[in-house]
């Protein structure tokens, strides 16, 4: 983001130094989402030690959670770190939809993690998922069912990567569109 503010080509830039010390022209910024700037209301209301009681050891805080795909309440949540997968699809996606039978659940968006059933108990924070080799990424939830065709899936997750690819490291430049053309071959 902040090499393209500055004009140039949208890529990472290498750490450190962090945008705190030298971000926009070189001068400290503070580098955030929409979803961290969402949380500062109630930690001034509510007091830093407040928010920190939230969650896990490691994942202290909140998770704003979008749930989607084949369950009976999509939506928008806020929960405290800690709670489960199945919880949260349970709680406020209200289940797996009518007449569906679940298949896998999509965390993170096409760069996120992918789960069977068997893991839905693992809990949504930072460190479980690390400890799972999976991502928590920027929180969306889609949930598949029975009709779902994970190499269709598959397709569409390695073409989206290709597209998306800001081509600067080689694995992400060429695997990715490598793994789209061997798809398309299944």
């Amino acid at each position: 983001m902040l090499e393209s503010l500055e004009g140039r080509r949208g890529v990472v830039r290498a750490k450190p130094p962090y945008p705190a010390v030298a971000g926009l022209h070189q001068r400290p910024t503070i580098v955030s989402n929409v979803l961290t700037f969402a949380t500062v209301p109630n930690i001034l209301a509510r007091g830093g030690a407040w928010h920190a009681s939230l969650g896990t050891e490691e994942s202290r805080g909140t998770i704003v959670l979008q749930i989607g795909g084949r369950v009976k309440q999509p939506g928008l949540v806020e929960i405290p770190f800690g709670m489960t997968l199945r919880q949260a699809l349970d709680e406020f996606g209200g289940g797996i939809a009518t007449g569906a039978k679940f298949k896998a659940v999509q965390v993170g968006g096409p760069l996120g993690s992918l789960f069977p059933e068997s893991k839905l108990d693992l809990p949504i924070c930072y460190d479980a998922f690390a400890r799972a080799g999976a991502i928590l990424g920027h929180g969306g939830i889609v949930v598949y069912d029975d009709s779902t065709d994970m190499v269709d899936l598959a397709r569409h997750f390695m073409a989206f990567t290709a597209d998306e690819s800001c081509g600067k490291c080689t694995p992400c430049r060429i695997g990715s569109i490598r793994g789209r053309e061997l798809l398309e071959l299944v």
